[in-house]
């Protein structure tokens, strides 16, 4: 069956490891949306933190839309419309905030409205890293002051050593109530169960009226999973790890060798 929507990661998949898109790349994409293909971005950053990757593909359209958050939002990008969205509740946030204090590891909190709170005097530099990328202001406040109804991800952040460490500390039970991934060595998420990738590119496709046969979908890491498992056609980066790549359907080149293109023009274009 025809594919009718591409769902694309960025970081190690859209974008080479310079950040950039190659010219390969951005003519697939063009090509696939003349044919009357969707084009969505699916990444963990909010749209502030992708509006120039956007920008240069063109997918700035009332047809155009992105998933953000890792899934916890679905947004028309054309009208600036939240379409669907499953974000944390305060007493989530209270419970996975008192936990994390009992494991000695440093949080932050990503909103909805495209903010990043952290309760640590010390910040990390992986949150400050993590503000700069996605083009998020970054608020310190105190656990008392800190009020969050409108959590899309929360967000243990600290060395790969301190994260094994306080894993010990969130059980299966706690793990299960939530969708859990391990985004990076530095960042654990907890998120609403609903709010994954995978979930996400369903409920947008269904709303297009798309069948979850005529979607491809592109990524390299453990936040791509389940998109790469449920959709029609899941295809790993030369790049992805070996989980993503053996829950695949294919393996297309690397990040650094128009991996994306490649894919496009064999299952898209041809």
């Amino acid at each position: 069956m025809a594919i009718k929507l591409v769902a694309i990661d960025i970081d190690g998949t859209l974008v080479d490891d310079h950040k950039r898109i190659s010219l390969k790349t951005k003519e697939a994409i063009k090509k696939a949306k003349q044919k009357g293909v969707y084009i969505v971005l699916c990444t963990g950053r909010p749209v502030s933190g992708i509006q120039d990757y956007l920008n240069e593909l063109e997918l700035l359209s009332d047809d155009d839309y992105a998933i953000t958050y890792n899934g916890a939002q679905g947004e028309n990008i054309g009208q600036k419309k939240i379409v669907f969205a499953n974000l944390l509740s305060q007493s989530d946030y209270q419970e996975l905030l008192q936990i994390s204090k009992q494991a000695h590891v440093r949080s932050q909190i990503v909103t909805a409205d495209s903010k990043l709170y952290t309760i640590d005097a010390n910040i990390s530099p992986y949150t400050v890293m993590d503000a700069f990328y996605t083009k998020m202001p970054l608020y310190y406040r105190s656990s008392e002051e800190l009020t969050c109804t409108n959590a899309a991800k929360f967000m243990l952040v600290d060395e790969p050593a301190v994260l094994d460490e306080a894993m010990k500390y969130f059980d299966a039970e706690l793990c299960q109530k939530y969708y859990t991934v391990r985004s990076e060595e530095w960042f654990f998420e907890f998120m609403h169960k609903k709010a994954n990738k995978g979930q996400a590119v369903l409920e947008l496709a269904h709303k297009l009226g798309i069948k979850d046969s005529q979607i491809l979908a592109l990524g390299d890491q453990n936040n791509d999973l389940t998109m790469i498992e449920l959709a029609g056609l899941g295809v790993a980066m030369g790049n992805a790890n070996e989980t993503v790549k053996k829950a695949a359907d294919a393996i297309t080149s690397d990040n650094n060798h128009d991996g994306v293109a490649m894919a496009i023009e064999k299952y898209v274009l041809n």
